[in-house]
């Protein structure tokens, strides 16, 4: 192709046409810059599917972890609802009398009142993403939006669910460890232990501290983040 180019240049000067030799090359000129033009189209157009590539398996991890956070805090709600239906048979009974009854109550209902289930939810693909260049690929301004406000809604609800964490650990289970007798349920001082203020007052401070999880959840909107996320990063798999 070179050749024939050239072949003409020499035709047309040897002929001495420099008006129609400065029309070729002007032809020339606007053919070299249609190729470059048209390359660069391609480069670009190539690149594109690249980023596009690595955007859909970015968005396939994401879909997946919270995909999982959802199944997790799902199971989380249904165990806090349990231990709020737990406390409210107990603070139905209250104030506590000196009965084997009452200990049987509390016996029955304390593994669904005082099992901790803590929301630890999947963020090593959206961190990773937020901290390096390739938060770039992601196209959606929405999904960007949340994602980047994602850690702060969740840090919000943790120191929540930390305060009803330490509530137990610090307070209610010191208590039971220091005055209940667990080798003789039914004695003396454990009858005499159900009629004491801290008892009766563990019950609707450990109800309390449940419902504020519960009510953190839905206050800073954990549900709908996540939801939003997994509808945003459909369709990658």
């Amino acid at each position: 192709m070179i050749k024939f180019f050239r072949k003409i240049r020499q035709k047309l000067l040897s002929e001495n046409k420099l008006s129609k030799y400065l029309l070729y090359a002007i032809g020339e000129i606007v053919l070299v810059v249609i190729g470059i033009l048209i390359a660069l189209q391609i480069n670009t157009w190539n690149e594109r599917q690249k980023n596009t590539a690595k955007e859909s398996v970015l968005l396939k991890q994401i879909n997946s972890d919270f995909r999982s956070n959802k199944i997790q805090l799902d199971s989380i709600k249904i165990a806090h609802l349990k231990a709020i239906e737990g406390c409210d048979v107990l603070l139905g009974i209250m104030p506590f009398k000196e009965d084997k009854s009452v200990i049987d109550t509390i016996v029955k209902y304390a593994p669904q009142i005082f099992g901790i289930k803590t929301f630890n939810p999947s963020n090593g693909s959206v961190d990773a993403l937020i901290s390096s260049s390739t938060f770039d690929l992601i196209q959606n301004d929405s999904l960007r939006n949340l994602l980047v406000s994602w850690k702060d809604v969740y840090l919000d609800y943790y120191e929540e669910e930390q305060y009803a964490r330490n509530l137990q650990i610090w307070e209610i289970q010191p208590f039971f460890m220091d005055n209940v007798d667990y080798s003789n349920l039914y004695s003396a001082s454990n009858l005499q232990l159900l009629s004491t203020p801290k008892m009766n007052n563990i019950w609707p401070n450990k109800r309390g501290s449940i419902q504020e999880i519960l009510n953190s959840i839905k206050d800073e909107r954990l549900e709908l983040y996540i939801d939003e996320i997994i509808r945003l990063t459909e369709g990658h798999d």
